[in-house]
């Protein structure tokens, strides 16, 4: 018999058959699929529910300045002003549904900010990243006199607002 080369097939190793072996790779392809698609469904659900609740909110908040402005600019004070905006904001309902109040009124010369915070939680779907954030928006107006000849007037202040 010559000398030859014949060698008999090795056995292949177990870590090179499990190496070899692609069972699961689509099962962890579908769950980082099906991860991203939740992630994405929870914020196309939540960013539009978010943005109307805060136009909501600060639409409310520029008519309570509207509201308290008109009140100053017709003799009022700061606390008639604070009482008109927030008798306003009671007959205000947002999107949601919440109430919503006057927080804060502050006004120099001829501008009247008020600040409102509605009784909505927004809640994520995607709990994990931001659970809770109240809604708050500032609102603001400038009241313009007019004097009986329908002229607007050179004075640029409210009587109740200091100058600085």
């Amino acid at each position: 018999m010559a000398r030859g080369t014949a060698t008999t097939p090795s056995k292949p190793s177990r870590w090179r058959a499990r190496a070899d072996d692609q069972r699961g790779d689509y099962a962890i392809f579908i769950a980082v699929i099906a991860t991203a698609l939740i992630l994405f469904g929870g914020i196309a659900y939540d960013a539009p529910r978010l943005t109307a609740a805060r136009q909501d909110a600060l639409h409310a908040a520029n008519e309570a300045a509207r509201v308290a402005a008109a009140t100053i600019a017709s003799g009022g004070t700061l606390d008639q002003a604070h009482q008109a905006a927030e008798e306003r904001m009671s007959r205000t309902r947002l999107i949601y549904g919440q109430d919503i109040h006057v927080a804060f009124l502050d006004c120099v010369g001829s501008r009247v900010q008020v600040t409102v915070l509605t009784g909505y939680i927004f809640r994520s779907a995607l709990g994990i990243a931001r659970p809770r954030q109240p809604i708050e928006a500032v609102g603001a107006a400038q009241a313009h006199l007019v004097l009986p000849s329908d002229e607007q007037s050179t004075l640029h202040y409210l009587g109740e607002c200091p100058l600085t």
